[in-house]
């Protein structure tokens, strides 16, 4: 069965450096540094013709809460 979701980007990333993930994804090296030292599910999939997109996947409502004053 193909993923159609992508592949985690920690796997994406083995054997490229940061800035060559940033150009992939067309971010900035310090988004896809962001992106590596969290913990979020973010998944890469790329195009036949080679294009990468990435997307993040979360739970719906996962979003902080605000603090109580």
């Amino acid at each position: 069965m193909e993923n159609t979701i992508g592949v985690p980007l920690r796997e994406f990333a083995v054997g490229k450096t940061q800035p060559e993930l940033a150009l992939l994804l067309s971010v900035s090296q310090s988004a896809v540094s962001q992106m590596l030292s969290s913990k979020r599910d973010i998944r890469v999939k790329t195009g036949p013709d080679g294009s990468c997109s990435a997307i993040e996947i979360r739970p719906i409502g996962s979003r902080r809460k605000p603090k109580a004053a």
